[in-house]
């Protein structure tokens, strides 16, 4: 009998591998003893808050919802059942920046946050074409429906993989990777179509 071997589209990464275990084994530890809880904090603590002030746009909001989310967690560590901790994690921040926004107003936004990019000594016209492209895209964004601007706070400021926002969203990760591949290209021809205006 012979054997086919399926190419995967991604190959492991060992580092990744060792790195995902390890925070399953802080997990596990972290329910009987939560000061096993600090590390997997610090880890996540910077993208949890990028992806909050993403959400909300405020900073002081996006503290306070930090600050909830991480207590959550503490909260129900005992519900974890393994797997991804950033799907985990980005499950509850996910569902406390919907519960928020619901409470606060009916239409969310990605774009309020800064996405400026530090660069040396950037010459002033291009300081300022990066200004206006960047303004076009937050524009561009702030047209996208709810569903598709959170998708795009998962990928591109929590830094998820397919797989971990299906976790998060309730979808498998080739609808995901479509989903977001649709996206991407929908805002590519809306600006390609600014740009020849």
């Amino acid at each position: 009998m012979i054997q086919v071997r399926r190419k995967t589209l991604f190959p492991s990464n060992p580092e990744l591998e060792k790195a995902a275990d390890e925070e399953v084994h802080l997990m596990q530890a972290a329910v009987d003893d939560l000061t096993q809880f600090g590390p997997l904090y610090e880890r996540y603590f910077v993208r949890i808050y990028r992806y909050c002030l993403r959400r909300v746009g405020t900073a002081e909001e996006a503290e306070d919802l930090t600050s909830v989310i991480f207590t959550r967690a503490l909260v129900s560590i005992g519900g974890y059942r393994g797997g991804s901790v950033a799907a985990w994690l980005f499950q509850i921040a996910h569902n406390a920046t919907v519960n928020h926004l619901r409470s606060r107003r009916p239409h969310l936004s990605i774009d309020d946050a800064d996405l400026d990019f530090v660069a040396d000594t950037p010459a002033p016209l291009d300081e300022v074409m990066r200004g206006e492209t960047q303004q076009a895209l937050r524009d561009l964004v702030a047209t996208l429906p709810d569903d598709q601007q959170n998708l795009l706070a998962l990928k591109m400021v929590a830094g998820l993989n397919a797989a971990e926002i299906g976790q998060v969203i309730g979808k498998n990760a080739g609808t995901v990777r479509v989903e977001l591949h649709r996206i991407i290209s929908k805002l590519r021809t809306r600006y390609d179509e600014l740009e020849l205006e």
